[in-house]
């Protein structure tokens, strides 16, 4: 079963309202652990863990408000950085 399957599983199981909330809390709980890094209460895996949930999240969010756009718009982005770096700038 591929992640892209599971994550459509879970949104059809607990319904995109329950999805959606989960992903405000996993976003929640990633900058919480980004703050307490900073501060020298939390460690990097702690982070770590909290990047993996939030990025599961996002991949299911994707897949309801859709995933085609946001391939775009993360590419148009990807580029604007590269273009900023000055990559495209030579």
């Amino acid at each position: 079963m591929t992640a892209e399957e599971i994550y459509k599983a879970a949104l059809e199981k607990w319904g995109p309202e329950a999805q959606t909330n989960m992903a405000v809390e996993e976003t929640a709980e990633f900058l919480n652990a980004l703050a307490k890094l900073k501060r020298g209460r939390c460690s990097v895996t702690d982070l770590i863990d909290e990047i993996a949930d939030v990025t599961i999240m996002m991949e299911q969010m994707a897949l309801l408000y859709g995933k085609e756009e946001v391939d775009i718009r993360k590419s148009f982005k990807i580029n604007r950085l590269k273009y900023r770096l000055g990559f495209d700038n030579k």
